[in-house]
């Protein structure tokens, strides 16, 4: 596997009062008829709030931005709520009832502990962008299985089903002097895409040696193999992308080793890079991907180096 680096993609306009900070989780979607690839993602105000935009890029070429949209399309929810410091998508889902489906992780600031995460969903009618959420609590919440944060879902519907993996942490630890939670990765199944059944809560774990968080899961099938992108944590280094195989989506073989893309000698993906989203159009793979600083700086795109069959 090996990804040709094509740059910066989008960075924030600080001339814009929400567009302060970040470019963080960007998340494409292929609009076929039109030739875009539309890009969503999230952008903070002064305050650091996330709030969910996107962009249109020409789908024959990423690195041309076609539109912009004014406002954002998610806002943060309502005092007190699980989102009301912050909404990042992570994933969308078309719907065979014609409706798109907006997962998204919702931060809540807290005191003893810097925050807490959590997977939420807002919904639009397909050729919309008009998103509403679907309550103003998370899809899962605390449990024996979660007892403290499950968020950054990933989601494809397949035959009927809906299956997500995502961000589950357990436990807070302290890494250099710094509290981090400490994440796995999890799987679930639905009927309907809102109501979940947890399966399994570890179907991939951090190496303790090395490791303390994995997260943003990104998974595509084909020919029968689920293959997933990923975000890992290292104890003595930030963050870099990992890769995996599965046959059934729960039993995970890691081939991080295979990955094909690292951080670059300088620029705005120097230091790490994370936050992976894969998108195929036509014979073309294309990696979007956030840099140093946690996607402060935007997002860029790679693409892989060899057509698709």
């Amino acid at each position: 596997m090996s990804w040709i680096k094509k740059g910066l993609v989008w960075k924030p306009n600080p001339s814009l009062w929400w567009q302060q900070y970040y470019g963080i989780l960007p998340t494409p979607e292929y609009l076929e008829k039109e030739q875009r690839i539309r890009v969503y993602f999230a952008t903070a105000c002064k305050d650091k709030y996330g709030r969910i935009t996107y962009i249109d890029l020409d789908a024959n070429d990423p690195s041309k931005v076609l539109y912009e949209a004014p406002k954002p399309i998610l806002d943060i929810g309502d005092m007190g709520t699980f989102d009301d410091c912050g909404v990042n998508v992570s994933a969308i889902v078309n719907t065979p009832q014609g409706q798109k489906m907006l997962y998204y992780v919702g931060y809540q600031r807290t005191v003893k502990v810097p925050y807490m995460l959590y997977a939420g969903l807002a919904i639009a009618p397909n050729q919309s962008n008009h998103f509403e959420r679907v309550q103003t609590t998370p899809i899962i919440g605390r449990s024996e299985q979660v007892p403290l944060s499950a968020a950054a879902p990933f989601v494809l519907l397949e035959e009927g089903v809906y299956k997500m993996w995502f961000w589950v942490a357990k436990k807070w630890t302290t890494v250099n002097e710094k509290l981090y939670l400490q994440a796995s990765i999890g799987y679930a199944e639905s009927n309907d895409g809102i109501h979940w059944d947890i399966l399994n809560t570890a179907c991939m774990e951090p190496n303790p040696q090395t490791e303390f968080s994995l997260g943003r899961p990104y998974v595509l099938k084909t020919n029968g193999l689920y293959q997933m992108w990923y975000s890992v944590r290292y104890i003595d280094k930030l963050y870099r992308i990992g890769y995996a195989e599965s046959h059934n989506g729960q039993d995970w073989i890691r081939k991080d080793e295979t990955v094909g893309i690292d951080v670059s000698p300088e620029g705005w993906d120097s230091e790490m890079i994370c936050y992976p989203a894969v998108l195929r159009v036509k014979d073309k793979l294309y990696l979007f991907y956030n840099g140093n600083n946690n996607g402060m700086t935007g997002f860029g795109y790679a693409e892989y180096a060899q057509p698709l069959p």
